[in-house]
């Protein structure tokens, strides 16, 4: 048995990580090679799985990067007891044992010794003088950043937490958002208040200060989603993670609140453009979940919903005049949006707001304004039925487009 091979089912405390690929694939090849009976052709085909396996994990084919991404994906003990400590978890109620310590420690100098293993390494064991893939290795040093990753677990998080700043629920499971919307702060033109009032909000959260549940509420298209996805952006950096909750899923709500409550990090769960009709069984449970934030149930999660309705709850007359108790209908109705703490009103943009954010798109795109802009951009917003920083959008793009 080869000493690669060797260290690889060593591996215990990242056994995960030992039977996930690129590893898998690795040992299967290893195990092979010193193995009597064993023809060059089926040494080839394994050492060539081998390699598209790491290919389909890895197209810049790096050997050492994969290993990464696999001890980074994926749990073990000594993460596991580390997360219990850092959130003073009762369940905790013994310190790492040294041995375990040391074990953990050891690992991750194999880990880095096995992400430095190189393609001519493992080509003289084929014994085969045709042509065999590639990969390559950038010597990685698995344990530094993975001990460092440890020593900031509230910035840096772990598994998806730590590849993927924005995710989704589906079906109860937290997922990560492959291709999220990027973007910023500096892309979000106007709405200076409204959007400081959501910053400071949210760095009173991230600095563990107390800080509300909100929702922006207001006209279509004024930039309500954009500016809760930039702000959770913005603050990625001191452990923030954004997380979106279809309406769908909110008879999920509590079992996802108990997953995220175990990770290190803060949380936005996010609802986007969420309206209920009045009967609508899940208003309860979500009244029931943001006012158990007051009880501290909640500590590393705020929820932020945007709505084009300020109580979020579909009315219509017959709601009102087919009920005798009418106020208390409508009481009931506000009761959902009460329970935010932080309401703020995206309105319409003026004539001169409309412009303003069409200009600043432009200056952030380099690009030079035409003569009749205002006239254009008028134009479009009547034939698109309003202003709002979407239209200005869509404007700016035909207007990029036509001109370039």
């Amino acid at each position: 048995m080869s000493d690669l091979l060797k260290k690889i089912n060593s591996l215990t405390i990242f056994k995960n990580v030992r039977n996930s690929e690129p590893l898998k694939s690795l040992a299967l090849f290893l195990e092979k090679v010193d193995a009597t009976g064993v023809t060059p052709a089926e040494l080839v085909r394994l050492y060539s799985d081998f390699v598209y396996t790491l290919y389909d994990r890895r197209p810049d084919g790096d050997l050492a990067a994969a290993i990464w991404d696999a001890v980074i994906e994926n749990d073990n003990p000594y993460l596991k007891h580390t997360i219990k400590l850092y959130l003073d978890d009762a369940s905790a109620k013994q310190e790492i044992s040294r041995l375990m310590a040391i074990s953990f420690e050891k690992e991750l100098d194999i880990l880095t010794e096995l992400g430095s293993v190189t393609y001519i390494d493992l080509e003289r064991m084929v014994f085969y003088d045709g042509y065999v893939p590639q990969f390559k290795s950038s010597g990685i040093n698995i344990k530094d950043r993975y001990l460092e990753v440890i020593a900031n677990l509230g910035k840096a998080g772990f598994g998806i937490y730590a590849n993927h700043l924005m995710l989704r629920i589906k079906d109860g499971d937290i997922l990560p958002v492959v291709y999220p919307d990027p973007i910023t702060v500096h892309d979000l033109i106007s709405y200076d208040r409204h959007r400081r009032m959501v910053i400071d909000n949210t760095q009173a959260f991230i600095s563990g200060k107390p800080a509300q549940d909100a929702l922006l509420y207001g006209d279509p298209g004024t930039g309500k989603s954009s500016t809760v996805k930039a702000v959770a952006r913005m603050f990625a950096p001191d452990g923030l993670r954004l997380v979106e909750l279809p309406k769908q899923e909110i008879d999920n709500l509590a079992d996802v609140i108990d997953k995220l409550s175990r990770v290190p990090l803060k949380f936005i769960l996010f609802l986007d453009d969420v309206s209920f009709d009045a009967n609508d069984d899940r208003i309860g449970s979500l009244k029931s979940v943001i006012e158990g934030s007051a009880g501290g149930a909640r500590r590393n999660i705020l929820v932020y919903a945007t709505s084009n309705r300020r109580h979020m709850i579909r009315e219509t007359l017959s709601d009102r005049h087919n009920d005798i108790h009418e106020s208390d209908s409508i009481a009931e109705q506000m009761s959902l949006s009460d329970r935010f703490g932080l309401r703020v009103m995206f309105e319409q943009p003026t004539k001169e707001i409309y412009l303003e954010i069409v200009k600043g798109i432009l200056r952030n795109k380099d690009f030079s304004e035409p003569d009749n802009l205002e006239s254009l951009a008028e134009q479009y917003a009547l034939r698109k039925g309003g202003r709002s920083a979407r239209v200005a959008k869509q404007f700016t793009d035909i207007l990029i487009s036509r001109l370039t």
